[in-house]
């Protein structure tokens, strides 16, 4: 695995709707490794190996990033915000941010509205000071419509855990793409199309598009789950543990017969696999592509997260490698004309 490929995507700044830098950094990246690349209107890249095979398998994580964006410039030079994707407005307070500007980066810090007394605060009860006095100072720096995000970089805790923003989904972005190489050196002769997506955390707009535009056999959807360790609850049968392996989902969206392969795949390679349910909406990418065209046979594979939407999300690294080793095994072992539609043998 290269770990400084992934480092580098933490430390590239993504809100949804400005995922344009780190796109570009994974098309740098992933360059010697693909036949073509393919992008949209919206942002979305697309890494794509056997281009011509009849069996096109869409692995799709989102590049997006949950923040906030300015929307007005007060007299005194601070800022009012509201959020971008679904955050938690407490963990920002009293927390430096950085705001990404097109003259770049520029600091400052979150702070309560003075005429706010909410116990529970929302994103309401923000504002963004960047250290000036005046609304004329403030334009010199920001402009309405920048994003913000924590002033916090990565941290490896040990040698598996690794502490970061953006974990979610930026970990999917690295395994989508590590899983397409490691496909290529199985000698696979399926068409592997690594999308990283925009929007998740918002629209869904990058996996509408995606979904419609390569019109896949098979979609994988990668993004991170909740671990469920301090919350264990006998009978429960979504206590995913970090460590423990991938999730695999199973759900009313997705295919019963790609689940079932999924699982033998992960038992013929001695992968671990937890379980996990959802009715009704995944809330990631699976939402949007399952329904392409005349319907994608679609499951979602997760990697246990820890500290969701914060500024210190948790992963290990065995997590990550066995959700590699098993999209890069359902990759290299999916057959031309495998029947996926669960009213037929």
């Amino acid at each position: 695995m290269n770990k400084e490929f992934l480092f580098d995507m933490l430390e590239t700044p993504s809100v949804s709707g400005r995922e344009y830098e780190l796109q570009k950094k994974v098309m740098k990246h992933m360059d010697k490794y693909v036949d073509k690349f393919e992008t949209d209107i919206v942002g979305n890249l697309v890494s794509i190996i056997n281009p011509e095979a009849k069996n096109k398998i869409l692995l799709a994580a989102h590049a997006d990033e949950i923040g906030l964006m300015i929307t007005r410039i007060l007299d005194d030079g601070r800022c009012r915000v509201e959020e971008v994707g679904s955050i938690t407005p407490g963990i920002y307070l009293g927390q430096r941010v950085q705001v990404i500007t097109k003259k770049g980066i520029v600091y400052g810090s979150i702070a309560k509205f003075p005429d706010s007394y909410n116990v529970k605060p929302t994103e309401r009860d923000l504002i963004l000071d960047l250290g000036v006095f005046s609304k004329e100072e403030a334009e010199k720096l920001v402009e309405v419509g920048d994003c913000i995000v924590h002033d916090a970089t990565y941290k490896m805790l040990n040698d598996n855990i690794i502490c970061a923003r953006a974990l979610d989904d930026k970990i999917g972005v690295y395994v989508i793409n590590e899983a397409l190489k490691l496909a290529k050196e199985m000698k696979t002769k399926n068409g592997v199309y690594a999308a990283c997506t925009v929007g998740e955390e918002t629209t869904k707009n990058g996996a509408t598009l995606v979904g419609k535009r390569i019109n896949p056999t098979i979609a994988i959807a990668v993004d991170v789950t909740t671990d469920r360790s301090s919350v264990l609850s006998p009978g429960n049968s979504n206590n995913i543990v970090m460590g423990k392996g991938p999730d695999l989902t199973i759900g009313t969206i997705m295919n019963t017969k790609l689940e079932n392969f999924a699982k033998k795949c992960a038992k013929e390679a001695n992968i671990p696999l937890q379980i996990s349910t959802v009715v009704y909406r995944s809330y990631t990418d699976a939402d949007a592509i399952y329904h392409a065209n005349l319907g994608v046979p679609t499951i979602l594979i997760s990697i246990p997260l820890r500290y969701m939407h914060s500024p210190a999300e948790l992963v290990h690294f065995d997590d990550v490698n066995n959700s590699i080793k098993l999209i890069a095994q359902i990759i290299v072992k999916l057959e031309e004309n495998m029947n996926f539609n669960p009213l037929e043998d």
